[in-house]
């Protein structure tokens, strides 16, 4: 089976190499978020994906086409919402006659309602709005494109708590059930009730490619008292102050029998994948750096 996003032996980069060989797939529907440190590429591949740069080497399609021939078809099938954007000055109902054309899918009722959701005032003028309404603008006109590939980069930034939880009661709804949706964030606790499916880079490769249930299957967390309560050194992968206690992540394998454990916090897998890479990918038994 072909799959809809489909990346093989990737090279880029730019003063120095970003990619090298790097692969990955994406032939299911669903809200897969992507994770990494600073600099690691995850706004490039975005960029990429949606042809806006060109691959040193290497080949990337998407939907079946190549991205950066940026054939009016695959235009039409595919948003990239960056994390930096203009908007002229303009109210918001403006993006449809000008820009919403551009999509055939465009639902023009649904842009209305996420406006209506995210309590962005249709009447006023970009000008006029603060930067939060802005990107409020920017993801409800994202999510009524109604393309079957959806790549946003760092959408919660910039939002306020109550605007967060907007954007993910949107996402959930059935609209978007069919879609690909891959988010570059580092707010993995914004958005870890949507997540699905997970993608870790590091040192130019795809490290990590995993759902939510393999990630439950071979890994633990869990709160401590105090630091003596935490698990032992072979368990433990990563723990940091919460409070008075002391929160950690582990090998599941290893633990002690009823040892107590809370669901999976993608915000605590993305810190000790970021500082603990080697045995964590170990634990879930993806080839370390």
């Amino acid at each position: 089976m072909t799959a809809d996003l489909q990346v093989r032996d990737l090279r880029f980069g730019y003063k120095g190499p970003l990619f090298e060989h790097f692969h990955a797939a994406i032939d299911i529907p669903g809200v897969y978020g992507l994770f990494g440190r600073n600099g690691t590429g995850k706004s490039t591949l975005l960029k990429l994906l949606a042809g806006l740069l060109t691959p040193e080497d290497g080949e990337i399609r998407v939907l079946g086409f190549t991205p950066r021939q940026r054939f009016a078809e695959f235009l039409a099938q595919v948003y990239l919402l960056p994390e930096e954007f203009h908007l002229p000055d303009l109210k918001p109902e403006a993006l449809v006659r000008n820009h919403g054309v551009f999509y055939p899918q465009f639902n023009t009722a649904l842009f209305r309602d996420y406006l209506a959701e995210l309590q962005v005032p249709p009447e006023q003028r970009f000008s006029q709005m603060s930067l939060g309404q802005k990107k409020k603008a920017t993801i409800a006109f994202a999510l009524a494109t109604c393309t079957p590939i959806l790549l946003m980069d760092e959408p919660t930034n910039g939002l306020d708590i109550e605007s967060r939880m907007q954007f993910k009661r949107l996402m959930q709804r059935p609209e978007h059930a069919g879609r690909i949706v891959l988010i570059s964030t580092h707010q993995a606790h914004d958005l870890e009730s949507i997540i699905r499916h997970i993608w870790f880079i590091d040192s130019g490769a795809l490290r990590l490619s995993s759902d939510m249930p393999r990630l439950a299957e071979h890994l633990a967390m869990g709160v401590a008292a105090c630091a003596a309560e935490l698990p032992d050194q072979e368990a433990l992968l990563y723990s940091e102050p919460l409070g008075a206690q002391v929160a950690w992540v582990a090998r599941r394998d290893v633990l002690p029998a009823g040892t107590p454990v809370t669901p999976v916090q993608l915000e605590l897998i993305y810190k000790a994948l970021s500082l603990n890479p080697q045995r964590v990918l170990a634990a879930v038994k993806e080839q370390a750096p």
